[in-house]
C-alpha cells in the first residue's frame, strides 16, 4: 500500500511540474536554474524578469486586427 502511495504521489509531482512548465508558471526558477548553471554574475529578480518577459511578448509585431 505504501509503494502505491509513492507512485501515485510521483505521477502527481510530475504532473504538476509539467502543467506548471506548459503555462509558464515556473519560468523565472527555470531561468534561475539557467542562471546558476551559467554562472550569471547579475541575475534579473522576480519583478525585472516578469517585465522582460512582457516587453519581449508585446514589442513583437501583431497579426491581429
Amino acid at each position: 500500500m505504501r509503494t502505491l502511495v509513492i507512485k501515485i504521489e510521483s505521477v502527481l509531482r510530475r504532473f504538476w511540474s509539467g502543467l506548471r512548465q506548459w503555462c509558464g508558471d515556473s519560468a523565472y526558477e527555470t531561468y534561475v536554474a539557467y542562471a546558476n548553471r551559467r554562472q550569471v554574475a547579475n541575475r534579473l529578480s522576480p519583478r525585472d524578469f516578469y517585465v522582460e518577459q512582457l516587453n519581449g511578448k508585446y514589442s513583437r509585431p501583431n497579426r491581429c486586427c
